[in-house]
C-alpha cells in the first residue's frame, strides 16, 4: 500500500511500508548533494537500534549526517537548545525528525533556528516572529496521533514544566515521510492514546468556532480512518493497513488543526499535562468526554455530524461511541485516582485560562464565562 499525496500549503506527504528507508534520496530531492543532516530523534528509537537504518540511509546517499537524542517527553527548551547548537556548529542545512511529537516538535524549532544557533526562548508564543526557515526539514513520525509531522505548531517545555506554543509557516516541514512499520512496535497504551489524540484532533476542528467548508472535508477523514482503524491497529498491532489508516489520520487531524486550531479539551489537556504529567494523548481524550455535553451547545449540528461519520445518530452520542472504543482496547476514558490526586479542579481552572491555553478555550464553538471554566474543571476531574 503507497500512498502519496499533497495538499497547498501543506507539507508533501508520502505514506508508504518501508518508506524509512528512503530517507537519503528524499534528503536529496529536498536539498541536493552533500548534504549536512541532523536527525532529532527520541532516544528510546537509538536504542532500539531504529535509527540506524536512517543513518545508513543518508550515508548512502552520499550526505553527512549525526544524531541527536538527548530529549524527554515533553521536550524542555534546554534540549531545543542544545540541539539548535549542535545543528549550527555543524551547519546542517538539513533536519529530519524521527519519533513521536517530542522529537518532532523539537526538530521543528531546530530547523528553524539552526542558522542562527540562538535560543528558543524568545519565540514563546509568539512573542517574537519566527525566522525565516534556511534549513530544510523533514519529519518521520513513529506514533499516529500528535500531527506534528504536519503542522506548524511546536510544544516546548520551560524548566518549570509550564508548557508554550511556537507557531508559524516556518515550523511546517517540507517533507512528512510516514512508514507505518515504525509505528508495530509501540505498545498499546501510547497506540490508543496517541489515536485518540488524533482523533480529537478532527473532531475539535471539526467543530469549532474557526471551522470552514474547505477544511471539514479533511477533519472528516480525520475522524474517519480513526475511527475504522484505531480498534485493529491496538489489537493486532502488526496490521500494517490499519496502522497505516491511523497515519493517514494523524496526519489529517495534523492538517486540520493547523487551518482552525482546537477546542476546549486541548485547552484542558495541555492544563492536566503542565500540572499533572498526564500523557498528553489521555489528557485531551478524557477532557473530551468530559465536557462535550458542555461544548456541543454551541455547534450543535456539527458534534450531529461528526456522530454520524462514527456511527451515532447525534452529538449526544459520541463520549459513549468514545468509551466504547477505549473498553475495546482495554483502556479507560476517565482519570484514575492517582491522577485525580495531583490536581485541584481550582489550581487547573486557573491554569486553562493561562496565556499559553486560552486561545485553544476561545476557539471553542461555546463562549466560557469563569464559572463554565470552573463547571468544566469540576466535570473533568468527577468524571
Amino acid at each position: 500500500m503507497t500512498h502519496a499525496f499533497s495538499l497547498t500549503k501543506h507539507p508533501a506527504m508520502n505514506l508508504a511500508p518501508g518508506a524509512a528507508k528512503l530517507a537519503g534520496s528524499h534528503v536529496t530531492d529536498t536539498v541536493g548533494t552533500n548534504a549536512k543532516v541532523l536527525v532529532v530523534c527520541d532516544p528510546a528509537l537509538k536504542q532500539l537500534g531504529l535509527v540506524d537504518g536512517v543513518e545508513a540511509s543518508i550515508r548512502e546517499a552520499g550526505h553527512t549526517v549525526a544524531v541527536f537524542d538527548d530529549l524527554q517527553s515533553d521536550p524542555k527548551e534546554a534540549s531545543v537548545d542544545a540541539a539548535t547548537k549542535q545543528a549550527f556548529d555543524m551547519g546542517a542545512n538539513c533536519i529530519v525528525g524521527m519519533g513521536g511529537g517530542s522529537a518532532l516538535d523539537t526538530s521543528k524549532v531546530v530547523a528553524v533556528l539552526a542558522h542562527t544557533g540562538e535560543g528558543c526562548a524568545p519565540y514563546r508564543l509568539a512573542q517574537t516572529q519566527l525566522p525565516f526557515r534556511k534549513t530544510a526539514l523533514i519529519t518521520l513520525p513513529t506514533t499516529a496521533g500528535t500531527g506534528s509531522e504536519t503542522t506548524g505548531t511546536s510544544i516546548i517545555s520551560q524548566a518549570d514544566g509550564t508548557k508554550n506554543w511556537f507557531w508559524g509557516p516556518p515550523l511546517k516541514p517540507d517533507m512528512a515521510l510516514m512508514d507505518p512499520e515504525l509505528t508495530v512496535g509501540l505498545p498499546a497504551f501510547w497506540t490508543f492514546f496517541t489515536g485518540m489524540d488524533a482523533l480529537v484532533h478532527s473532531l475539535e476542528s471539526r467543530t469549532n468556532r474557526y471551522r470552514y467548508k474547505e477544511n471539514d472535508s479533511i477533519a472528516d477523514n480525520g475522524i474517519k480512518n480513526a475511527f475504522e482503524n484505531l480498534v485493529t491497529a491496538v489489537n493486532v498491532p502488526d496490521n500494517i493497513e490499519a496502522r497505516s489508516g491511523m497515519m493517514i489520520a494523524a496526519a489529517y487531524g495534523g492538517l486540520a488543526i493547523g487551518n482552525t486550531g482546537c477546542a476546549v479539551a486541548h485547552n484542558i489537556g495541555h492544563a492536566l499535562g503542565s500540572i499533572a504529567a498526564i500523557p498528553h494523548g489521555r489528557a485531551v481524550s478524557v477532557a473530551l468526554v468530559a465536557t462535550m455535553g458542555w461544548a456541543m451547545e454551541g455547534n450543535r449540528e456539527a458534534f450531529d455530524h461528526a456522530a454520524e461519520i462514527m456511527g451515532g445518530k447525534r452529538g449526544e452520542d459520541i463520549p459513549d461511541i468514545l468509551h466504547g472504543l477505549a473498553e475495546k482496547c482495554g483502556q479507560s476514558l476517565v482519570l484514575n485516582s492517582d491522577e485525580k490526586a495531583k490536581v485541584s479542579a481550582s489550581v487547573l481552572a486557573a491554569d486553562m485560562v493561562a496565556p499559553a491555553n486560552i486561545a485553544m478555550l476561545d476557539a471553542t464553538a461555546r463562549d466560557a464565562s469563569p464559572d463554565d471554566v470552573a463547571q468544566l474543571a469540576e466535570m473533568t476531574l468527577s468524571a
